[in-house]
């Protein structure tokens, strides 16, 4: 009887040996379809800090990231155009821009077909030097982009 519970548990030792093997494997495998599924869902932070005049910083960020003022993505004045009134309504999801001049700026977007990336980027004045902290929700070529055009919006 002895002899029997000692095969009987090797047996289940073994088995639960190769369940746990093959419980590994299909968890590596659903690992590796997530990350293909949401490569442009990752989210990525940065922060750097430039001695340029905030006002300046401003200018260069939204023309480098491709920002544009509500005015702009309209192409109209809503307080004067009530089909505009009604775009701005439709647009505003997710959309920022925030002025302060010579203060504090923020500016976030979406990019890319069916807004699939999206860019939150805040530029604060900090004693005489200016801080710009950004987010990026997407793909990480995407986030290297936005940090190339940032980096060079400062030089």
């Amino acid at each position: 009887m002895k002899k029997f519970i000692l095969i009987s548990l090797c047996f289940a030792i073994a088995g639960c040996t190769e369940f746990s093997a093959l419980n590994q494997k299909v968890g590596d495998w659903a690992g590796e379809i997530n990350k293909m599924i949401n490569v442009d869902n990752q989210k990525f932070e940065d922060t750097v800090t430039s001695k340029r005049d905030i006002d300046t910083l401003y200018v260069r960020i939204k023309r480098n990231v491709g920002f544009e003022t509500m005015e702009e993505m309209l192409k109209c004045d809503p307080t004067l155009d009530k089909n505009c009134a009604w775009k701005k309504g439709a647009l505003a999801s997710g959309y920022i821009h925030e002025k302060t001049p010579g203060v504090y700026y923020r500016m976030a977007d979406s990019f890319g077909k069916d807004g699939q990336y999206y860019v939150d980027v805040t530029i604060e004045k900090e004693g005489k030097n200016s801080v710009i902290y950004w987010k990026v929700k997407g793909s990480q070529a995407f986030a290297n982009q936005i940090k190339s055009d940032i980096l060079k919006a400062i030089k």
